[in-house]
């Protein structure tokens, strides 16, 4: 059993402090997605950036991910956007998820294979008519209001072995891919126009000192005229205010062995990536080499607890639920990371002077991070085309962070239960009617 993610077996995060100076035009707190892509944009208009990260580059969520690339579908899952924005701001917000999407697309285009980029659908899977009902309203209303292509998939026979769900949303324009490759491809652009880094560097405090912001960082003071925010839920009280607009969630994720091409074709016969509508949901797809299960979940436990045996009985359980025609499987990997969750379940764009804050991927980051990483080197630099709708969104904060971070669990322990009521209710529904039918 490894405890640490399937993915780092093609990339492995390492630490890097290439830094010389002291005083730079940009420093960049956060070195995932968002941060090396805003990195990367602002080095391309001859800025000299830093990179600072408390921890290895690429080792918090961005190589901890399931890879699930898709735009438009995980917005404001928590609200009614069009209640909350109007009809055209709610089409604007959407269709900049897309654009997110396939501005991912253009970025990667010829090194698809090496990324293990396909596009194999996504189907968001419903587990009661409550929830069929749902996906088939937000079906007319993504079809009607966006240039995806949605559709209501009712007999999941030739979907998933599986009839643990009622009925699914299927997105034919989404996608999977590495989550660490892409890591790595982003990183080594961004090394190759020559940015700085300084990992194993925690950001203690920093002020406004005339026209420049100082940094005390464990690595000693550094100094910069900008200053980007992009450690979305690994944030703390060290980045200011902004902490309490943003909560880290703990998922887990695991690897099973090698069960078999033949076999992942039986249980996944469309070899889609795949997430359900539960509050404590369930997302799983094959591996890239269409050999392995890769199952993630969100029991609302703290991070870090791969070695707990609970933690490993947890995902033989549901992925034996889901699929249980699956024969002798066992858990390989077994990891965690945080989903950078805002109260409104929005994502966040925001300057405030020469400081920029991004932040808020609510399970989309593989595409929109790299997407509002770069937007936010753009409104530093000062050359954009049109100001992001995602700048328009005002976010709320609370001073109750650690409550509702300690209240987690129990809230998990909550859906649990409404689960588990499910589960027996189903199966009495099933056997009542294998009693009537003999």
């Amino acid at each position: 059993m490894h405890h640490f993610p399937y993915w780092w077996k093609f990339f492995k995060p390492y630490h890097l402090d290439n830094s010389n100076l002291s005083f730079y035009d940009l420093i960049v707190i956060g070195s995932g997605y968002a941060g090396i892509s805003a990195a990367s944009e602002a080095v391309k208009q001859g800025m000299t950036v830093l990179v600072i990260d408390r921890a290895k580059l690429g080792e918090g969520a961005s190589t901890r991910s399931a890879g699930m690339v898709s735009g438009g579908l995980n917005l404001g899952k928590k609200i009614n956007l069009i209640e909350e924005f109007g009809i055209q701001k709610t089409k604007k917000f959407i269709n900049e998820s897309i654009e997110s999407y396939n501005d991912l697309q253009s970025l990667i285009k010829g090194q698809e294979n090496d990324l293990h980029f396909y596009k194999s659908g996504r189907l968001v899977l419903g587990h009661s008519n409550k929830k069929t009902f749902t996906l088939s309203k937000k079906t007319n209303f993504l079809n009607e209001h966006s240039e995806l292509d949605i559709e209501m998939v009712s007999n999941l026979n030739e979907e998933l072995s599986s009839s643990y769900y009622k009925s699914g949303m299927l997105v034919k324009d989404a996608a999977s891919i590495n989550p660490a490759l892409f890591y790595e491809f982003l990183l080594n652009k961004c090394l190759s126009l020559k940015c700085h880094f300084k990992t194993n560097c925690s950001l203690m405090n920093y002020k406004k000192n005339n026209q420049d912001y100082e940094l005390h960082t464990t690595k000693g003071t550094l100094k910069t005229k900008y200053l980007i925010i992009a450690t979305n839920g690994y944030s703390d009280n060290a980045i200011g205010t902004e902490h309490n607009s943003i909560i880290g969630v703990p998922t887990y994720m695991c690897a099973t062995g090698i069960i078999g091409e033949d076999h992942i074709l039986k249980l996944m016969p469309k070899l889609r990536m795949y997430s359900d509508t539960k509050n404590d949901l369930y997302y799983f797809r094959p591996s890239p080499d269409f050999k392995r299960i890769i199952f993630g979940g969100f029991p609302i436990w703290k991070s870090n607890l791969e070695k707990k045996s609970y933690i490993e009985k947890f995902f033989l359980q549901k992925i034996k639920l889901i699929f249980p025609n699956i024969q002798n499987f066992h858990i390989e990997n077994i990891w965690s990371g945080k989903v950078g969750v805002t109260l409104n379940t929005l994502p966040k764009l925001e300057k405030q002077g020469m400081k920029i804050s991004v932040y808020g991927c609510n399970g989309s980051g593989v595409a929109l991070m790299p997407y509002l990483g770069k937007k936010s080197a753009r409104l530093v630099i000062g050359k954009t085309n049109y100001k992001s709708v995602i700048e328009e969104i005002s976010h709320k904060q609370t001073k109750f962070k650690k409550f509702i971070i300690l209240f987690l669990p129990f809230l998990g322990f909550y859906y649990k239960f409404k689960e588990n009521s499910f589960i027996y209710y189903r199966r009495r529904q099933f056997n009542f009617c294998c009693r009537t039918y003999n």
